[in-house]
């Protein structure tokens, strides 16, 4: 059925016509009459009237539309009209993409808009006029949507919205239809009440008189938005606010009435519906946003109702927006989808992971039947905001399922609690969820070694290491690589084509990111949350540091009940390693899980390894990265030469870092170690022998102070730093003990022996420390360089070939001959600790009349009775300067590593107090000192090692110690410095020495005596265990001429002590003060020891 053109006019019009071809102008108002008389019943959907002549046309069918209740499609623009009303009303709070262009078309020259301006509507109908008396239709505004025009501004209706302008996105605007549909169905309810109080506010701005509004229009236009607001909801609030913006719309609209539509409603700021809602809020973390408008249909709730960020829904959100808050860095918005990896990796095993966490269901996944472990594919953000427990128990879950073909497939279901919309707060959740194939090319074969030390937590403990080792990195991609979120420091390396990667973090991690070869993530493991430790202890901690061992004691809540200090497992270890793999790995790249011996693991060995360490400068070397307590296992497989050994750490000059870094872990794997056991308070106690040159002290006290601080800044305890004697309180605890002090204590305290008339010797590895004690008393003490170096050590490296001679079971001994000086000491101190006691024990007694052997423990015999002597010595400078009152000699107990020396001596490889060898020292000792033997037996500590340590912690029994003027040298033989001579009795000021040293004699008077003095007790005692020297000849009278042997023997002697003494050079702070009777005595030692090697003839 054909249509006209255009609709016929009714019967009963009055509109004149005129004659067809003649142009006859008439009033405005034809175009209401021509409206009014149309008659129009057309077929279909009525959307316009095209029948107005004009180019115009649009904006005024909308007028007649709207100021003519007779208009035939009234009703379908009143609705387009308060659609594009509502457009802008909303404009802000839904973020609609629309925009204006002010359109002044009395001045713009463009033909088109010449033409418009030539035929410009009538003002007839206006609801504002311009105050300079011009055509309100001259100035206008387009609106655009998307950047396409959509509308425009008119003084007669407000908007005229486009015939068929594009909306898309709007939710109102139905794209088939190409028009609005009625809005009341696409607002909530506040949205409505943002919409009254829009329209309220715009029937304000056009009643205003200044407008100068036709009356007629004024009213028709304020009847229109009247009803409009009566079709909606009687509203609940109107408590609303107009945006700020004054060009929200790119430009300002002020011409006239048009200026309310200017200002849309503004946003209120509303709490995020979609904030995640950890489980333990973390500090400086930004709330996360989870993107997703499948929210609304999981809520069963209109996007327009869930607040996103920032005054933006679910339906207003842009694309566009993410990026700009994520930029912002205020919240941090992710989509749902990227919180999930887009593989999923697994290892063909089970239970390969028993440090870490496994979410629900993750125990039951199989892959071509047999059980298989995940690496989690889930994005790292989400520990942010939950814990790993939380994770593990509430968000994540594994399920194991098939896709239409029976693909097996693997979904992980994330249940995320967000702010939600529920009442009193409570989260409301979403679930989304990604399925994965199990693919063969995502099987990972083999886990590399992880582990994390300390496995606590403590509130301020900032010193976690994380310790990687992949054994085939460099061969292959057999497993994957891995980072430690959050780590402060990392340090990646290889040693022989193995990787490795040492971390530093400052708070136990929750995860561990791992990743492929391209450094890409493709799972986590998520590691449980240690449990929480109740610090309310207190401990006193007793540090001897040794030349060869250093050992530890605490006397825990000042119960004075002292024990070494206990090792326990402080690992966690995330992945299942074998151990033969493991334990090498942590002994030479990370920190040891066990010491050894394992029975007794103090004391350890004064090593340092700094195998794989940084290139930090000298000030910037930290522990663990840079250098490590070294735990040497078995003593054949010790190799002290290596370049990143350290031994000999007690007493270096040229490199105080390795020293310091030694320290520095051992202060806080101790610190560590009390914690684990409670401990909130520490107060550090610590030794130092005398035999330290005052820069030497002062550099030792200086470290320990600064170490102390760091600790107390990253450990979360409280740390006492030691302080010296305090004269004003002598009953104040002393935690600054020279070695002799501190084994003096040990042996009043501990082993309960009295200090009436004793001498108490702390024979260590490098320092023989000497205290005379007389009714709890400290008479004199003093630490000299004659210990188990010089009285043992020494003669080995000088025929390492004789060691093997005694165990077999050494096979290395060509790289033990080209071991020297302290490589080699370091080496055979870890034979003596592990090995000695069974040799002496089960082989001794086989050597018993071997020439080599009887050589050996006759050295060892001389050093020691002249280390008696030198003691005599002491009690005789005493004795005059009326400070020791006894008629005989003091009672001996011997302590220290080097203690255990003296089962050399013995028949049976076991040292009893009545020993012959005792006699034969005594008899050393009573000589020197001008006084009867009084027959004691020397008494070795039950504990060799331990006194120092476990005298710093003893607070019982305190005694007494001494004056500064009494801490000075007893020369023990005659010399001469820089001039000034020194009897054997006199004691050495070296702080009268105001310059360098520059001279240094000493005679052999003394040393001769002694000499003379041992081979005849050995004949007078009837000892037979000790041989004298097969040429050495006794001399009746010591003024007499020398026999040859005896001449040779001191000859070579003085050339000895000549080589040492030019090393005594320079400044007096830098020099170790020794006895010269000692320094002489060490001559002699090496002499003989040379001798006994083959390496000199005499």
């Amino acid at each position: 059925m054909a249509h006209l053109l255009l609709p016929k006019l009714k019967d009963d019009c009055d509109v004149i016509s005129g004659n067809a071809g003649v142009w006859d102008a008439q009033a405005p108002t034809t175009f209401d009459k021509v409206a009014t008389s149309l008659d129009y019943r057309a077929p279909g959907e009525i959307k316009n009237i095209s029948s107005v002549p004009t180019i115009w046309a649009r904006p005024l069918s909308v007028e007649m539309a709207l100021h003519n209740d007779k208009y035939p499609i009234r009703e379908q623009i009143i609705v387009q009209w308060q659609g594009m009303l509502t457009v802008l009303a909303l404009a802000e709070v839904r973020a609609f993409p629309i925009k204006a262009q002010f359109l002044e078309l009395g001045v713009n020259t463009d033909p088109f808009a010449r033409s418009l301006y030539e035929l410009l509507p009538d003002d007839t109908n206006s609801i504002y006029r311009l105050n300079n008396g011009r055509n309100p239709w001259e100035d206008l505004y387009i609106f655009t949507w998307n950047n396409r025009p959509v509308g425009m501004t008119s003084p007669s209706t407000l908007v005229v919205p486009s015939e068929e302008g594009i909306w898309d996105g709007l939710p109102w605007w139905n794209k088939i239809k190409m028009r609005f549909e009625p809005v009341h169905e696409y607002l909530n309810r506040t949205e409505k009440d943002q919409l009254v109080f829009w329209l309220n506010k715009l029937i304000e701005e056009i009643n205003a008189e200044h407008h100068n509004g036709r009356p007629g229009a004024v009213n028709i236009v304020i009847g229109l938005i009247d009803g409009f607001i009566r079709s909606l909801p009687a509203p609940l609030r109107l408590d609303f606010q107009l945006t700020e913006n004054e060009t929200f719309f790119d430009v300002s609209l002020n011409r006239g009435a048009l200026g309310v539509l200017n200002f849309p409603v503004r946003v209120e700021p509303r709490d995020s519906n979609v904030r995640v809602v950890p489980n333990i809020p973390k500090p400086n973390i930004n709330p996360l946003l989870i993107i997703d408008r499948d929210i609304a249909n999981s809520w069963s709730e209109l996007p327009q109702n869930i607040w996103v960020h920032e005054g933006r829904t679910l339906a207003a959100l842009h694309p566009e927006d993410v990026s700009i808050w994520n930029n912002g860095r205020r919240v941090v918005c992710r989509k749902s989808e990227e919180l999930f990896l887009p593989e999923l990796k697994f290892i063909k095993q089970e239970e390969i992971l028993p440090g870490a966490l496994l979410p629900e269901g993750a125990q039951s996944l199989k892959f071509r039947g047999q059980s298989i472990t995940p690496l989690i594919p889930i994005h790292p953000i989400l520990f942010d905001y939950f814990t790993p427990e939380y994770l593990a128990t509430k968000i994540v879950r594994f399920q194991l399922t098939k896709n239409a073909g029976g693909t097996p497939l693997v979904r992980v279901t994330l249940t995320i609690p967000l702010s939600g919309m529920n009442e009193g707060g409570i989260p409301q959740n979403f679930h989304v969820y990604k399925e994965y194939p199990l693919m063969e090319e995502n099987v990972i074969p083999e886990v590399p070694m992880l582990e994390i030390w300390p496995d606590f937590q403590v509130q301020g403990w900032k010193e976690y290491y994380g310790f990687y080792y992949d054994a085939g990195a460099l061969q292959g991609e057999q497993t994957f690589q891995v980072s430690f979120p959050g780590a402060q420091k990392t340090h990646g390396f290889q040693d022989k084509n193995e990787t490795y990667q040492v971390v530093k973090l400052d708070e136990f991690p929750s995860f561990i990111e791992c990743k492929d070869k391209y450094r890409n993530i493709i799972g986590l493991i998520f590691l449980p949350t240690p449990r929480p430790i109740n610090l309310v202890d207190r401990w006193v901690i007793g540090v001897d540091f040794g030349t060869s061992f250093t050992n530890v004691y605490v006397n825990k809540n000042d119960e004075n009940h002292p024990e070494p200090l206990g090792l326990e497992n402080l690992h966690r270890q995330v992945t299942d390693v074998s151990d033969d793999t493991r334990l090498p790995a942590l002994f030479e790249f990370f920190i040891p899980e066990k010491f050894i011996p394992e029975d007794k693991p103090f004391p350890l060995s004064t090593v340092l390894t700094t195998r794989g360490k940084t290139n930090a400068g000298e000030d910037r070397k930290i522990p663990i990265f840079d250098g490590r307590i070294y735990i040497p296992n078995f003593a054949e497989e010790f190799a002290p030469q290596l370049p990143w050994i350290k031994p000999n750490l007690k007493w270096t000059n040229t490199n105080l870092s390795d020293n310091r870094l030694f320290l520095k872990h051992l202060a806080l794997h101790i610190t560590a170690l009390a914690i684990k056991n409670g401990v909130g308070e520490i107060q550090w106690s610590l030794s130092f022998p005398s035999a330290f040159s005052s820069r030497e002290q002062d550099q030792y006290f200086r470290q320990w102070d600064s170490l102390i601080r760091e600790l107390a800044q990253v450990t979360g305890i409280v740390h006492h730093y030691p302080k010296e004697d305090d004269p004003n309180d002598p009953n104040a605890p002393n935690y600054f003990k020279t070695e002799s002090l501190a084994v003096g204590q040990y042996f009043a305290g501990k082993e309960k022996y009295h200090l009436v008339s004793s001498t108490c010797i702390d024979m260590g590895g490098g320092t023989s420390d000497i205290s005379i004690w007389q009714d709890d008393q400290l008479l004199h003490q003093c630490s000299i360089l004659l210990a188990g170096r010089e009285l043992f050590s020494q003669f080995i490296a000088m025929n390492p070939n004789f060691l093997q001679r005694l165990d077999t079971n050494i096979k290395d001994m060509n790289e033990w001959g080209k071991l020297k000086g302290a490589a080699f000491y370091a080496k055979l101190d870890v034979w003596m600790r592990l090995e000695a006691a069974n040799w002496l024990e089960n082989k001794r007694d086989r050597f018993e009349e071997d020439r080599e052997f009887q050589g050996l423990i006759r050295l060892m015999a001389i050093g020691i009775s002249g280390l008696y002597f030198y003691v005599g010595q002491i009690l005789s400078a005493l004795s005059q300067e009326q400070k020791y009152s006894g008629n005989e000699i003091t009672s001996v107990y011997i302590g220290g590593n080097g203690s255990r020396l003296l089962h050399w001596l013995a028949a049976g490889g076991k040292f009893k107090p009545r020993s012959e060898i005792n006699g034969l020292f005594n008899t050393m000792m009573s000589i020197a000192a001008k006084l009867p033997d009084a027959k004691q037996p020397l008494r070795l500590s039950q504990n060799p090692k331990d006194e120092a340590a476990c005298g710093l912690v003893l607070q019982e029994r305190r005694l007494r110690g001494l004056g500064n003027n009494d801490r000075d040298l007893i020369a023990g033989e005659k010399c001469t410095i820089n001039g000034q001579n020194f009897d054997y009795q006199d004691r050495l000021n070296f702080r009268n020495f105001r310059s360098d040293i520059s001279e240094y004699e000493i005679t052999f008077d003394q040393l001769k005596l002694f000499l003379n003095a041992f081979h005849i007790s050995l004949s007078k005692l009837d000892i037979e265990d000790i041989r004298p020297l097969e040429k050495y000849q006794v001399k009746k009278n010591l003024d007499d001429p020398d026999p040859d042997y005896n001449a040779q023997l001191w000859r070579e002697t003085k050339t000895e002590l000549r080589n040492d003494i030019n090393n005594i050079r320079g400044s007096i702070e830098d020099i170790r003060q020794e006895p010269p009777f000692i320094i002489a005595l060490k001559a002699l030692l090496r002499v003989l020891g040379k001798e006994w090697a083959g390496k000199l003839i005499l």
